[in-house]
């Protein structure tokens, strides 16, 4: 079972056991009450959760001294749950079904999304780019997800159609 990291848990607030919870999803739909987390040795259930300053509280940590056990641990869903508690818009994919999808521009294999980077103005995937153009070209490069570089994207394939990304290539 693959696990995605979706928050961490930060320092105790109050006296009744809440955490801060930093975060790291797009998804804030899933943190609600009776939601259930994976982490690295045992399972979270969520109890009460704050939307507006982020802070929640386990069933079984409902105490200051227990909550602060929990400092600094990982909770993370499984893709399989990921997919049925996280509604995606048209043209929206999950990072998982993103990383490791190969690039091809017409017939050429430019190379493989290895990570994805979020700016305040989009997505950029790093490309790791393929053996057989290394000689020639950089190793690695950042590819916008703009329609002026992305042509089709076919998770089920684990393939991505680009135009124009030859060309930002040849530029490096």
């Amino acid at each position: 079972m693959n696990k995605i990291l979706v928050a961490k848990i930060g320092k105790t607030v109050g006296l009744k056991g809440f955490l801060k919870l930093h975060i790291i999803s797009d998804f804030l739909e899933q943190f609600e009450d009776n939601a259930k987390f994976l982490g690295d040795e045992q399972d979270f259930i969520i109890k009460s959760f704050d939307s507006e300053r982020n802070l929640v509280l386990f069933k079984g940590y409902e105490s200051l001294e227990l909550a602060k056990t929990l400092v600094n641990k990982l909770l993370y869903k499984s893709e399989e749950e990921s997919r049925k508690t996280c509604e995606l818009k048209e043209g929206e994919f999950f990072y998982f079904d993103i990383i490791s999808c190969e690039l091809f521009e017409d017939e050429l294999k430019l190379g493989k999304v290895v990570d994805i980077l979020e700016t305040s103005a989009n997505y950029l995937f790093l490309v790791r780019v393929d053996e057989a153009l290394r000689p020639e070209f950089v190793s690695e490069f950042y590819l916008p997800y703009a329609d002026f570089y992305i042509d089709k994207v076919d998770i089920a394939a684990k393939k991505i159609h680009t135009k124009n990304a030859l060309e930002l290539l040849k530029s490096l």
